[in-house]
């Protein structure tokens, strides 16, 4: 470096100050008045600031000032020295390239002389690169809490006493505050079975003896739950010694599912141990995991010779060979076992994946053994195989009954040649007996089905005979019926229609009259005796009431004509009996106008109509198949509550057919009578209320139109009977 221009004389008494000047060679020294006006600088200033003594002197130090200290820093600097004291702290300096700088200050104040101004030493050493490194160290600082503050783990650093710092997954974990954490000793968390062993721990990690650096252990949180946490520790330099520094993450639930995992081994230990079958496990290498007594005693190989080795096969063979729960494990099932065992082997039909084999062992027992043995594959939680267990059944004595049962056959097949020949003339014999047996009961069947043929004739003319006789009385009462109601209602209606027009006659003399009366004074005696006479028969309500009484008298005749042309309807008296097209809608409707007397006290009917187009039937049968079943269905009704009957249709154009449903909420049908409901003379009313006779003559109507009749009923709920009749019936010869 060029030699610095010379910094200007030395202040008297300066000398003195600093012991020589040597020591000025190695301090920054500058000298200023009492303005701050540089006197003078040493070269070590110089040199540290970069600028020519001549660039300084007479200047103020604010050349130097970088700005990073605040106007309160230099006037508690100028009020100290000022009052006669020495000041010492830490002043960032700015050098001529710009470049900061830190220099450790003394500003001592020199005492005055004469007539010289007031001057301050200042003395200065450069510690930048303290400054600089622990800038950095607080900056890594920094960083350390910011990175373990976002970490799921717990962060611990302690020095032997109470915690120097932790992050907040530790208060998480504990349920302590921060504040409480830092009065406290890592070991006071730790369980009290464990503390003494840790504490010993610690202590020989931070003397730098070698220690596990990973360990588990349980701690007690602020709730005096106990949580196990994995420690990871570590011996760190810490503030010119050593600190420890550790993480720990809770592994509570991993411990218990360990736990979990140790109890169900020791169970299926047990399970395996104690089963009386023979059994063995292996693992996903081979490995044998379980070796029960059982499978000891039959192979005769102890388990503590083969748990733990890749040898399962010794216990059968004297060569080395995979055993079945190894092609098992291996998926080389299907590829292997038939060159292993050839025929003899199947597909489990229980557990998948499985396989059963029998096969004889000869080195087992005196003269061998036969062993059934079955393999099955072992998975974890994501269905991957993860060993294979096989259990062993000694089926020799069924193996040695087959065999014995085979010879027994063998002599059976002999005897049994013998006995044929004995039985083939007994034979003969029985086959004589047999035709002659034979045409006996042909004869039997001729005459039984003839019978059959002439009670279906009898029974077919008993329902004709009945349905003839129903619909006989019912179409004499139909005519006794209408013909003695019409005749009174055709001359009742030709009267209440004279007596309409003599109204109008009367209405148009009565106007007259009024109209007269009107005219005439209004105390005139007759306009006031007509006027008494109105009032006191109330004549403008006569006038009023008459109109609407003729209308109410013709609107019941109507009705009375509706009933009477419902009941010629039903029993199509004045229709023949010949196939005909028919609206069932409207024989539904005239049925029920006539069975009303027995359904309003009991019913409300509710009509679900579809559209229905007209149906080839013979209209007054199925009149009687509706009458019978709405008839059932209001006697279905429990005494003293008012039921439902829904009356439903509809057309099912695919299958050209129409269908009906009588629904109703009544007592419902027992399942044990639903299968008689249809035989003749069966009933379910009580005794006088019913002949049997209903269900099956609507059954026998249905059929005759080539129809269904079907129930569906739940006691207590109600029935439901669905009739599905075809629109147009079946020509002569074609099938129905």
């Amino acid at each position: 470096m060029p030699s610095l221009p010379d910094p200007g004389p030395i202040p008297p008494g300066l000398p003195e100050l600093l012991h020589g000047e040597v020591l000025l060679r190695h301090l920054q020294v500058s000298v200023a008045d009492d303005q701050g006006a540089i006197l003078y600088v040493n070269e070590r200033m110089c040199e540290a600031c970069g600028y020519r003594p001549d660039e300084l002197l007479q200047h103020n130090y604010s050349v130097l000032a970088t700005g990073r200290h605040p106007p309160e820093f230099f006037a508690e600097l100028w009020q100290t020295v000022r009052a006669g004291f020495e000041w010492r702290g830490e002043m960032s300096n700015r050098r001529k390239d710009g470049s900061e700088y830190w220099i450790e200050l003394t500003v001592v104040p020199l005492p005055a002389e004469g007539n010289l101004p007031r001057r301050y030493v200042g003395l200065g050493s450069d510690i930048t690169r303290i400054v600089e490194a622990e800038q950095q160290l607080r900056s890594s600082e920094a960083r350390f809490r910011g990175l373990t503050e976002t970490i799921s783990a717990a962060v611990i650093l302690y020095k032997g006493g109470p915690m120097l710092y932790v992050n907040r997954a530790m208060e998480r974990l504990t349920g302590y505050s921060r504040a409480e954490l830092l009065q406290m000793s890592f070991f006071d968390l730790a369980h009290p079975s464990v503390r003494d062993l840790l504490q010993e721990r610690a202590a020989a990690r931070l003397r730098g003896e070698a220690m596990p650096a990973t360990y588990e252990a349980p701690f007690v949180t602020k709730a005096g739950k106990t949580i196990w946490m994995e420690i990871t520790a570590a011996r760190i330099e810490y503030e010119g010694g050593y600190a420890g520094l550790g993480t720990a993450i809770d592994i509570t639930e991993r411990k218990r599912a360990e736990a979990a995992q140790r109890s169900t081994q020791q169970m299926l230990q047990q399970i395996i141990d104690g089963d009386p079958v023979p059994t063995f496990v292996i693992d996903a290498e081979h490995r044998v995991t379980h070796w029960n007594a059982a499978c000891a005693l039959v192979t005769g190989m102890p388990g503590e010779k083969i748990i733990g080795s890749t040898r399962a096969w010794s216990g059968f063979y004297a060569e080395e060979r995979p055993v079945l729960a190894e092609l098992v494990v291996d998926g080389t099932a299907d590829s292997r076992i038939t060159g292993l065992y050839g025929d003899t082997f199947r597909r489990s039909p229980i557990i998948p994946g499985a396989y059963e084999v029998e096969s004889f062992f000869p080195n087992f027992g005196d003269r061998g053994r036969w062993l059934f043995f079955t393999a099955a594959p072992l998975k974890d939680a994501q269905g991957r195989i993860i060993g294979a267990i096989e259990t062993l059944v000694d089926v020799t004595e069924r193996k040695e009954a087959e065999e014995a049962l085979r010879n027994a056959h063998a002599k059976l097949e002999i005897l049994v040649e013998r006995r044929t020949a004995q039985l083939s003339l007994a034979k003969q014999a029985l086959e004589e007996d047999v035709r002659r047996r034979e045409a006996s009961e042909n004869e039997l069947r001729q005459r039984n089905a003839e019978l059959l043929e002439v009670n279906k004739r009898l029974q077919e003319a008993q329902e004709q005979l009945v349905q003839s006789e129903k619909m006989a009385s019912i179409g004499q009462l139909a005519a006794g019926v209408a013909h003695e109601i019409n005749n009174p209602i055709g001359y009742v209606q030709s009267n209440l229609s004279t007596l309409g027009r003599y109204l109008e006659d009367m209405q148009t003399v009565l106007d007259s009259l009024a109209t007269a009366v009107a005219q005439l004074p209004s105390e005139h005696p007759a306009a006031q005796a007509v006027a008494r006479v109105k009032q006191d028969l109330d004549f403008d309500f006569l006038l009023e009431d008459l109109p609407s009484l003729v209308t109410q008298s013709r609107d019941g005749i109507d009705r009375v004509r509706k009933i009477v042309a419902d009941l010629k309807d039903f029993s199509r008296l004045d229709a023949s009996q010949d196939w005909q097209w028919a609206d069932l809608h409207q024989g539904l409707d005239s049925t029920l106008n006539i069975v009303n007397n027995e359904i309003k006290y009991r019913a409300e009917v509710v009509r679900e109509y579809g559209q229905l187009p007209e149906v080839e039937c013979l209209p007054s049968q199925l009149n009687q198949v509706f009458l019978n079943l709405l008839v059932n269905s209001a006697h279905a009704m429990p005494e003293g509550q008012m039921g439902r009957i829904t009356l439903r249709s509809g057309h099912d154009e695919p299958a050209h057919q129409v269908w009906l449903e009588v629904e109703d909420n009544g007592s419902g049908i027992s399942p044990e009578n639903m299968h008689r409901l249809f035989d003749p003379f069966f009933t379910t009313k009580p005794v006088g209320k019913g002949t049997g006779l209903g269900l099956s003559l609507s059954y026998g109507i249905v059929q005759k139109h080539h129809g269904q009749i079907t129930v569906s009923s739940e006691l207590g709920k109600g029935t439901t009977f669905r009739i599905v009749l075809p629109v147009s019936q079946p020509k002569e010869g074609a099938t129905p």
